[in-house]
């Protein structure tokens, strides 16, 4: 039945008739869509080049339009420099009514004149077109474009927007240079234009929404606009107009996302007069060229629209019935990998199940044979009174096989969880920490070891002797994955195993936990060794170098006390090995204290901020600081040891929990404290195993940091280190 199930779901593991009809549902969607999208570009371009192809023509009228009427403000100076150039200034001054008759008649019919002048050489004027007699006083000493004629020589200049001194309006210059015959200079000719004349003609060159033209000069200097709005009267250098200018400064064409006028984008146009750094700018809204596409769009969805939805609505009904034919696929394949997983899990137990057994009759016939064998040994021994040496060494080599004979017994049958043991509430962080020395003679000085162990941690159940040899086991398992040295990191955790990792193993309870996990730096396993690795005698070290039963027998010692082993490890990123041992509820059995180190005179240390928000590891933080001779002060959480700080500037040494409540933790506590008072040093401390899980025991660089527990003879040396 299993393999005609397997058969029938085999073929369902492709793509199934859901998914294809989810695609065909997606597709009478998507493809409307994409087509739709692909109009829509198309349209919008169309529609942008027919706009930009309107405002060429809208710009080549205004063009015209005031070309035609500066071509007319140069006759006007020609005129009235004929006029003048048989006086000289004094004659034209006394001449001043017949020469303003004159001017007179020969601008009143041009609208966009709102005077003339003829000044002499100091800026004086000497006649006008609009007004006799001038007032006494009346000069342009300091007006821009007589500046330019008289110190720059320019022949022809347009000024900026001015304020007429005789009548307050509103005009812009366009002056010529007058000359003696030798070419110096003698005064200006000067044509006051008014810029409402070309305001009225750009207002009736087009009747499009948010139209806008300008006069621009090429300084960026606006001399008239419409429509007439607040604004800058001068374009910036990094305006749209300067820096197209500046690429293109005949004639171009750019878009802004907001005027400075009023906002809104717009695209422009703009073209030179000739001899004249006179700019013709006309502006486009874009948003009108985006109404009238989706103006042209909206036609195209009521008639799309309909059809589409129709086309939905058939591919969801069909796509419905199909989803339900899957969904009932899908539970079947559920429960097939389900019951795939779980025989997978019932097979490996039983193997090792098997293998236990078989391994616990061998070891307890071998012990069997080694009582006899050692037996007989030792009555050699004592029946002869004085052996030779060379009897004496045979016989020590007879006890030492033995002796490794019955160490590899013991270990078979540990395996096979049939060794006696002392059951018994344990403190796991001070068996770790009380192995420390141990195992840095055991494995060198190639090998740093670290160790995290978790505040608050949970009593296990275990038995002390074989739990000290299965770390010790693990840990001479990482120093041999390391061959060029590394890092080894035991650490503690508390820990929960809920249901659903019960049923993933099924050798495991849910439960608490006591977590004992040994990681190293090394080689690492592939995904066949893990699942050879508690078998006994299985090893990948070299003849001679292992017995292959030092997983085998942490295997059987965790599972015999009702705890679980899981590795972790891939080639070339090291390994992980965790211990679960269960949670007991017992008094844990405790070690003698060691000898407190005398206490150093007050006052001769640092002066610290102990932050930590658990009052009992608070208490002993500052009373080991103080042993030490410091001076201390002492918060519960990030807030409360800013105001501490604030309070007392003779505070040198942050002392803080990396886990402090109220939404700030010791980093953050860390990075504004050092920020405000950057002759602050930070020491951290923390009982989080995850420091050693993610980077394998290696602290980040430039942190200053103590493991909890930590002893006051290693508080003083680690703050030594910081150079107090």
């Amino acid at each position: 039945m299993r393999r005609l199930l397997k058969l029938r779901t085999w073929g369902l593991r492709g793509t199934t008739a859901a998914e294809t009809s989810l695609v065909l549902v997606a597709a009478t969607l998507l493809v409307p869509l994409l087509l739709f999208i692909g109009a829509a570009w198309v349209a919008y371009d169309d529609t942008r080049r027919q706009a930009e192809e309107r405002m060429a023509r809208t710009l080549d009228l205004l063009y015209v339009n005031v070309r035609t009427t500066f071509e007319t403000d140069y006759l006007v100076v020609a005129n009235i420099a004929e006029m003048v150039d048989d006086y000289t200034n004094e004659e034209i001054r006394a001449n001043e009514r017949k020469i303003h008759e004159r001017l007179s008649r020969l601008v009143d019919a041009l609208p966009q004149i709102q005077n003339a002048f003829v000044i002499d050489t100091e800026g004086r004027a000497l006649v006008s077109a609009k007004t006799f007699p001038l007032p006494a006083g009346a000069t342009a000493i300091d007006r821009s474009y007589f500046i330019a004629h008289r110190d720059s020589g320019q022949e022809r200049h347009v000024s900026e927007a001015l304020r007429g001194r005789l009548n307050d309006s509103a005009f812009f210059q366009y002056s010529e240079r007058r000359q003696t015959p030798d070419g110096r200079f003698n005064g200006v000719i000067a044509v006051s234009i008014s810029p409402a004349y070309f305001i009225d003609r750009f207002a009736q060159a087009s009747e499009a929404r948010n139209y806008t033209a300008a006069l621009v000069r090429a300084d960026g200097e606006i001399l008239a606009r419409y429509p007439e709005s607040g604004g800058p009267n001068r374009l910036g250098p990094d305006s749209g107009f300067m820096r197209s200018l500046a690429a293109s400064p005949e004639v171009g064409m750019y878009e802004t996302d907001r005027s400075a006028f009023d906002g809104q984008a717009r695209i422009f146009m703009y073209r030179k007069l000739p001899d004249l750094p006179i700019y013709v700018a006309h502006g486009f809204a874009t948003d009108t060229i985006r109404s009238a596409w989706l103006h042209r769009m909206g036609s195209h969805l009521i008639f799309g629209l309909p059809a589409t939805f129709a086309l939905f609505a058939l591919a969801l009904v069909a796509s419905r019935r199909a989803m339900r034919q899957d969904e009932a696929l899908a539970r079947l394949r559920e429960e097939q990998a389900r019951r795939e997983s779980a025989e997978e899990g019932l097979r490996q137990s039983q193997k090792m199940t098997a293998v236990g057994q078989l391994t616990a009759g061998i070891a307890h016939d071998f012990n069997n044979l080694l009582t006899g064998i050692g037996g007989a040994i030792e009555m050699v021994g004592r029946r002869v009174p004085q052996p030779t040496p060379e009897v004496t060494r045979f016989l020590d080599l007879a006890k030492t096989g033995v002796s490794r004979a019955a160490t590899l017994t013991q270990r078979m049958l540990a395996f096979a969880r049939q060794q006696p043991l002392q059951i018994e509430p344990l403190d796991i962080n001070r068996l770790v920490a009380g192995m420390s020395e141990l195992l840095r003679r055991t494995l060198g000085e190639r090998v740093r070891i670290e160790t995290v162990l978790a505040g608050g941690l949970w009593q296990a159940k275990a038995d002390a002797a074989q739990l000290e040899s299965a770390i010790l086991n693990l840990a001479i398992n990482g120093r041999d994955a390391m061959p060029e040295g590394g890092t080894l990191t035991i650490e503690t955790a508390n820990a929960h195993l809920d249901d659903a990792y019960a049923f993933a193993n099924l050798d495991v309870k849910a439960g608490q936990y006591v977590m004992v996990a040994v990681s190293d730096t090394g080689t690492g396993m592939d995904r066949d060794t893990i699942g050879r690795a508690f078998e006994p005698f299985f090893t990948t070290k070299e003849r001679g170098h292992g017995t292959g039963l030092g997983l085998s027998m942490t295997f059987g010692y965790v599972k015999q006390v009702g705890g679980h082993l899981k590795i972790y490890s891939e080639p070339g990123s090291g390994t992980v090995v965790k211990i679960y041992l269960p949670r007991t509820e017992g008094e844990a059995m405790q070690p003698s204290e060691p000898a407190i180190q005398p206490a150093s005179a007050a006052g001769t240390g640092p002066v610290v901020l102990v932050v930590e928000d658990d009052p009992m590891v608070r208490e002993f933080a500052v009373s080991a600081c103080r042993e030490i001779g410091c001076t201390v002060y002492q918060a519960g959480d990030g807030e409360e040891a800013l105001r501490i700080l604030a309070a007392h500037d003779d505070i040198v040494l942050l002392f803080t929990d990396v886990g402090l409540p109220r939404g700030m933790n010791g980093r953050q506590l860390a990075a504004i404290a050092t920020g405000r008072w950057p002759r602050l040093k930070v020491l951290f401390t923390t009982g989080y195993t995850a420091n050693a899980i993610v980077h394998h025991g290696v602290l980040d660089p430039g942190v200053n940091f103590i493991g909890k527990p930590f002893s006051i003879p290693a508080l003083a040396a680690k703050i030594k280190s910081l150079g107090f």
